[in-house]
């Protein structure tokens, strides 16, 4: 099992992160009732996972319907699905035809996978991790790339849309990819995000690739330009 702890130590030094990574995890069975969160929203919880709490979610404690959709806890709710939703209640799209079409192109986990999630500080995780998150600046978010395509070769893409979660946490779990995003206006309120950060996510199955190749990467003579 890889050592979380040295994992965050290293990201933490080699980006001169200001919180914690992240550590997201689905769950197929529900955890006891002590270990549930108040309600609260999903990027909430991410936000109380970087100041070092660990925090257990089913549908019934997760207050965003998009996020609980976008995690497989839940399934659409009718104004998501046709599009009012995102139009009409909260107006980021200017008609519900826009707001659908955004959304059939969302990833999103199948309903069913899990019946909760539980966010925590890396270096507190156990077991097998879905996707780590890292909020960072841009110069870190490149150092991240870098260290992603080291061995691999080619490019990191990133994705930015209405629903962090879909774009954050599904599109890693379900592509096995390393991926950015600049968090939507919720997300950015709900998770405090500075106007100079961003998110990027790690299938928790590359965290080791990525993690030995940052400490390769960022003694790079490149780097010594920046």
């Amino acid at each position: 099992m890889q050592d979380y702890a040295a994992a965050s130590n290293v990201l933490i030094t080699k980006l001169e992160l200001k919180r914690s990574p992240i550590a997201i995890t689905l769950l197929p069975e529900r955890p006891p009732m002590e270990k549930l969160t108040e309600p609260v929203r999903l990027c909430e919880m991410w936000a109380k996972a970087m100041e070092g709490e660990t925090v257990y979610a089913t549908e019934k404690e997760e207050t965003c319907g998009g996020g609980a959709y976008y995690m497989g806890l839940a399934e659409m709710s009718p104004v998501q699905r046709n599009g009012t939703l995102l139009s009409r209640l909260y107006p980021l799209y200017a008609t519900p035809m826009a707001a659908v079409r955004t959304n059939e192109r969302s990833p999103r986990i199948p309903f069913g996978t899990a019946l909760a999630t539980v966010c925590c500080p890396l270096e507190k995780a156990e077991g097998d991790i879905d996707v780590v998150m890292i909020v960072c600046n841009s110069l870190a978010a490149m150092k991240l790339v870098d260290a992603a395509v080291f061995e691999t070769g080619g490019y990191v893409s990133g994705m930015t849309g209405p629903a962090t979660c879909s774009v954050a946490f599904a599109h890693p779990y379900l592509s096995g990819e390393v991926n950015y995003c600049m968090a939507d206006v919720g997300a950015r309120e709900y998770m405090k995000l500075a106007p100079d950060e961003m998110i990027v996510s790690i299938p928790g199955d590359r965290l080791a690739e990525v993690v030995r190749n940052l400490e390769r990467t960022t003694g790079s003579i490149l780097y010594d330009r920046l």
